[in-house]
């Protein structure tokens, strides 16, 4: 896969979310972004995941993902990735690229967007993975309160377990349960989450 880096600067990802900033949510975009990229780096301890680039992918992802509740919150998930894939800053991203982009964070929710069937096994697979990423990061902060903090990720005997710090736990655990299931399918992995 390519590096997403190689077309667009960290900077021009960060100013289509601050375009579509609605309700300071990129505030939790940029949470999300550093809980879904201390995930990867546990994970690729283990070899997990490989390549730089991937992460990248999901760091652009993770800023991107609600960027469509600035058409409307139902089905912002659909917007967000009619915006990416229309967005004049991403003009140079080739469009393949862009499309996983686009499926990546439009994928946060509950569904996966249909268009992952264009891929060989292969590339859906680590498209899958992102996601089941991202999906946990964003469960970690769904209240948009900003008060978790994420203290430790240790992955022992395929168990992820998540440390956290938040005056919600038991909304964040409910969530958690609910957005790990593609996670723990595409990992054999467990998530249990720790109160600290």
């Amino acid at each position: 896969m390519l590096d997403i880096y190689d077309y667009v600067k960290i900077n021009d990802v960060f100013k289509t979310a601050e375009k579509y900033n609605v309700r300071n949510i990129l505030d939790h975009e940029i949470k999300v972004e550093n809980f879904a990229g201390q995930i990867y780096d546990e994970l690729n301890k283990k070899s997990y995941l490989i390549g730089s680039y991937y992460r990248n992918l999901l760091s652009c992802s993770a800023i991107l993902h609600d960027v469509g509740c600035f058409i409307n919150k139902s089905n912002h998930q659909r917007h967000t990735k009619y915006i990416i894939l229309q967005e004049e800053n991403f003009q140079a991203v080739p469009w393949e690229l862009k499309h996983c982009l686009s499926i990546i964070a439009g994928s946060h929710g509950k569904n996966v967007d249909c268009d992952i069937q264009l891929y060989d096994i292969m590339k859906k697979k680590e498209l899958l993975k992102l996601i089941a990423i991202l999906r946990v990061s964003d469960a970690l902060d769904h209240t948009h309160r900003l008060n978790t903090a994420l203290e430790e990720i240790n992955l022992e005997d395929n168990y992820l377990y998540i440390h956290v710090k938040s005056d919600n736990i038991g909304k964040i655990f409910l969530k958690l349960n609910n957005k790990s299931v593609l996670f723990e399918e595409m990992f054999s992995i467990k998530v249990r989450l720790k109160k600290v």
